[in-house]
């Protein structure tokens, strides 16, 4: 079997192949012809001894053996990757780049104040945010296509290397455009119109949990996926919405929204931080250690 050093190139075609699903699109990928894409797929299985893709009408679609080689491939790309910029960014720290991944409903509340700030101090710094479920962002940061993400628990992943930071516990609540009365229970919100999160938001799968275990049902007019949406339809005045609370904080201390007082106790989000340590390189670390420190400092 040939060596590791021997193999390089071969594993770089092959993970050309596996990304691309064809040879030809490798070959292009790659500058080279698809002859010597088709040869150098076939030395490495042959010095593999494993046969690592099935050859289709359409393409290449990787075997089980070939999926697991693509794993650590990738993820020894991964680590390249992020040490290439890490020696950009050393050489010139004031430019680069930081890659975040976010809910919607989190990110101009949380995220986006942060992102004011850490701009003015650092202007020539790129800032990417993308807006994904929490799946799509793992998968983003396993693909180092991300650096961080922020997102509320629970967060589950078949992979083992998320660092997973708690950053704070996020209150919930019903708000109204005009005050409705002091007190009532859950039950009784069923007597207005009300303005829910979609069933699959983890805010919502909460509530409907919390309103089980009193034997209710709440049965809203309209849902809403974002809650930048929902806290304008409740605005217009359009029905009684479920938010979390620190998202509408202005609007209850100014008095242009008011907070409904449940009797029951109403379900708390955790709001963390997740990266993965080995991908991060100077710019995210930086960026990462300034919302430690906001939201610890917010937690005093």
């Amino acid at each position: 079997m040939m060596s590791l050093e021997e193999n390089w190139d071969l594993y770089k075609t092959f993970y050309a192949v596996a990304k691309c699903s064809s040879f030809s699109k490798a070959a292009e990928k790659l500058y080279v012809t698809q002859p010597s894409i088709s040869y150098s797929i076939k030395q490495l299985e042959s010095n593999l001894n494993t046969k690592l893709f099935y050859r289709m009408p359409s393409g290449v679609k990787l075997t089980l053996e070939g999926k697991e080689l693509l794993d650590y491939v990738e993820k020894s790309y991964n680590l390249l990757k992020s040490g290439e910029r890490n020696l950009r960014e050393f050489q010139n720290f004031t430019h680069g780049r930081v890659s975040i991944g976010v809910q919607s409903h989190i990110g101009k509340f949380f995220l986006f104040p942060l992102v004011e700030k850490f701009h003015s101090d650092y202007p020539n710094i790129e800032i990417n945010i993308i807006s994904r479920n929490t799946e799509q962002m793992i998968e983003a940061l396993e693909n180092n296509n991300i650096d961080f993400m922020l997102d509320t628990s629970p967060i589950e992943s078949i992979y083992n290397n998320l660092e997973i930071h708690p950053l704070l516990d996020l209150e919930n609540c019903f708000i109204s455009k005009n005050k409705v009365c002091e007190n009532m229970s859950i039950k009784e919100l069923n007597s207005y119109k009300l303005i829910l999160p979609v069933k699959r938001s983890t805010p919502r799968k909460q509530l409907d949990f919390t309103c089980e275990k009193v034997g209710v049902e709440l049965m809203p007019f309209m849902t809403i996926e974002t809650t930048e949406m929902l806290i304008d339809a409740i605005k217009k005045d359009m029905g009684i919405g479920y938010v979390i609370k620190r998202a509408v904080k202005k609007e209850l201390q100014q008095k242009e929204l008011f907070e409904l007082k449940i009797n029951e106790k109403l379900p708390t989000l955790t709001l963390n931080i997740v990266y993965i340590s080995e991908y991060l390189t100077n710019i995210p670390l930086m960026f990462i250690s300034r919302i430690k420190n906001e939201y610890e400092e917010y937690v005093k």
